[in-house]
C-alpha cells in the first residue's frame, strides 16, 4: 500500500511531499509521532506511571504479610496447660459407657499442639474435663479399642504436669474360650466404678474348640476414688 507522506525537513511545504511505500502500524505511528505537543505528554504520563509502580504496595502483599506473621508467632507462642484447658469442653456428669458403646461429641476445637504435648499415650483426642477442683485437674483422652472408642482418665496439677493415669477396661476383650464385657459409671463425687461380666470355656484336649459344658460366668464390681492429691485409688 501507497501512502503520501511529508517531507520531515519542511512540513509546511506541501510540495516537498515524497511517497514512500509504508505497512499501516508504520503509518499509525508516524501520524502520533509528529504531534511533538503530544509526545511530551506521554512522557510526563509514563514518568508518572514508573514513579507510582516503583513507590506503590500491593494492599493484598500487605494483608498476605500480615496473615503469615500472626500465624508464625501463634505457631511459636507456647501451648501453657491453662491456654489448652480453654479450648477443652467439660463432661457432663454422671458419665455411662461400656467398650461397645459411643462416647459423646466434645472437644471438637480443641487445640492440637496442646494435645500432643499433654495427652496420654496411645491417645488418638481428647474427650474433656472431667474435674476441675483448686488443685488437680482430671482429663479424659479417648483411644480405639477392638470394640470401639475407650476412654483414659490422667490428672495433672495446675501446671500440667502428670500425677496418675487409669485405663478403666482390664477384661474386656474376646479370644477363644473367653468373653468380657465392661461398664463405666463416672460419678460427681470423683467416684469411678467399673462393673465387668466375664464368660469362659474350658479349650477341648485337641484345641479344635471350646467344650460347652465348661460355660462359668462371673460378675464383678471395681470401685476407683481420686484421693486429694490426684491419684486413682481402689476403693472397697
Amino acid at each position: 500500500m501507497i501512502f503520501v507522506l511529508p517531507d520531515t525537513n519542511d512540513l509546511s511545504n506541501p510540495a516537498k511531499f515524497q511517497i514512500h511505500h509504508l505497512s499501516i502500524p508504520i503509518y499509525i505511528l508516524y501520524l502520533i509521532f509528529r504531534n511533538r505537543q503530544m509526545m511530551r505528554t506521554l512522557n510526563i504520563l509514563m514518568l508518572i506511571l514508573i514513579t507510582l509502580a516503583s513507590c506503590g504496595t500491593d494492599p493484598n502483599s500487605i494483608a498476605s504479610d500480615t496473615t503469615s506473621i500472626a500465624g508464625e508467632e501463634e505457631e511459636n507462642s507456647e501451648i501453657t496447660f491453662q491456654k489448652y484447658l480453654k479450648t477443652l469442653d467439660q463432661i457432663s456428669l454422671p458419665l455411662s459407657h461400656n467398650p461397645l458403646g459411643q462416647l459423646p461429641e466434645l472437644s471438637k476445637n480443641y487445640d492440637k499442639r496442646g494435645f500432643e504435648k499433654y495427652k496420654h499415650v496411645w491417645t488418638i483426642q481428647p474427650l474433656g474435663i472431667l474435674y476441675n477442683d483448686g488443685k488437680t485437674v482430671t482429663l479424659v483422652d479417648c483411644s480405639i479399642g477392638d470394640r470401639g472408642p475407650v476412654p483414659f482418665l490422667t490428672t495433672y496439677d495446675k501446671q500440667g504436669n502428670k500425677i496418675d493415669s487409669l485405663g478403666p477396661y482390664r477384661k474386656s476383650g474376646e479370644d477363644m474360650g473367653y468373653s468380657a464385657i465392661e461398664y463405666l459409671t463416672i460419678n460427681k463425687d470423683k467416684t469411678i466404678l467399673v462393673s465387668d461380666s466375664v464368660t469362659t470355656y474350658t479349650i477341648k484336649p485337641d484345641g479344635s474348640d471350646i467344650d460347652e459344658k465348661t460355660k462359668k460366668v462371673t460378675t464383678g464390681l471395681t470401685k476407683y476414688i481420686i484421693d486429694r492429691d490426684g491419684r486413682f485409688k481402689k476403693s472397697d
